[in-house]
C-alpha cells in the first residue's frame, strides 16, 4: 500500500510538548494528604504521568477503578485551583520546531487525555495558541480517548486520520494512533520510552531524542512518501 504524505502532526502534551511533572507532583502531594495516602514516592511521580490520573492512583495504590476515580478528582481539584496546572516548562527546541512545522504547511493540533480546558490553559499560558490549529482533550467523563483526540482533529480540518502522525511519550500514544489509523513517532525526552527499543515495541516510523529530530523523521518520510 502506498505511504500518503503527512499533512498534519499532533501532539501529546505531558512529556512530548511540556515537562508537567512540577505541577503534577505539588498536586498529588495535597490530594494524598485530604485523602490520607502515604506519600508517593519521588520516583514513582512519572508513573502518574501520561495514562489518566485515575490509573496511576489505581496501580501505585491497589484501589478499585471507582475509588480511584475518586481520587483522581480530588487530584484534579487542586491541580486547577492553585494553578499547579500552568507550572510546567516546555521542552527545549519545541517552540522553534512547532513554528519551522507551520511555516511549512502543516496543521498543527495538540492531542492529549487532559482535560480540555487545562490543555488550553496551558498553550494560552505559553503563547502557542497561535501556532495549533486544535487543541483536543478529554471532557469530564474521561469518554474521549487518544484515538478520539486524533480523529476529531483531523476531521476538523477534512483530511483522513492516516495522513496525521501523532508524536508521543507514552504506550497510551502508539495504541491510540493504531486505534486511529494514524501514524507515530516516539519521543525519548519524557515520561515513558527511555530507547528506541521501547518506541520500536509499538508501530512507528521513528524515534526523536529532541523536537527538531521529529522535524526531520517527518520530512524523511513526506520525501519518501508518494
Amino acid at each position: 500500500m502506498e505511504n500518503k504524505r503527512i499533512k498534519a502532526v499532533l501532539w501529546d502534551m505531558d512529556g512530548t510538548l511540556f515537562n508537567t511533572k512540577r505541577g503534577i507532583e505539588k498536586a498529588l502531594n495535597d490530594a494524598c494528604t485530604e485523602l490520607s495516602f502515604p506519600p508517593i514516592a519521588p520516583e514513582a511521580v512519572e508513573t502518574f504521568i501520561g495514562p489518566p490520573i485515575q490509573f496511576g492512583f489505581r496501580d501505585y495504590y491497589n484501589l478499585p477503578l471507582d475509588r480511584a476515580i475518586y481520587c483522581a478528582g480530588v487530584f484534579r481539584k487542586y491541580y486547577r485551583e492553585k494553578d499547579y496546572v500552568l507550572e510546567c516548562d516546555p521542552y527545549d527546541g519545541l517552540t522553534e520546531s512547532l513554528r519551522e512545522l507551520k511555516g511549512k504547511g502543516f496543521f498543527l493540533g495538540v492531542c492529549t487525555l487532559k482535560k480540555q480546558d487545562m490543555a488550553e490553559r496551558i498553550v494560552e499560558k505559553y503563547g502557542m495558541a497561535e501556532l495549533f490549529d486544535s487543541v483536543v482533550g478529554t471532557d469530564a467523563d474521561d469518554r474521549i480517548k487518544k484515538e478520539d483526540t486524533i480523529t476529531l482533529s483531523c476531521e476538523k480540518w477534512g483530511i483522513e486520520t492516516g495522513e496525521a502522525v501523532l508524536v508521543g511519550d507514552t504506550e497510551f500514544d502508539p495504541l491510540g494512533a493504531e486505534k486511529a489509523g494514524s501514524l507515530f513517532i516516539g519521543v525519548t525526552y519524557g515520561f515513558g520510552f527511555k530507547t528506541k527499543e521501547d518506541v520500536d515495541d509499538y508501530r512507528n516510523i521513528g524515534t526523536a531524542l529532541s523536537p527538531e529530530e521529529v522535524c526531520h523523521i517527518i520530512y524523511t518520510y513526506n520525501k519518501e512518501a508518494v
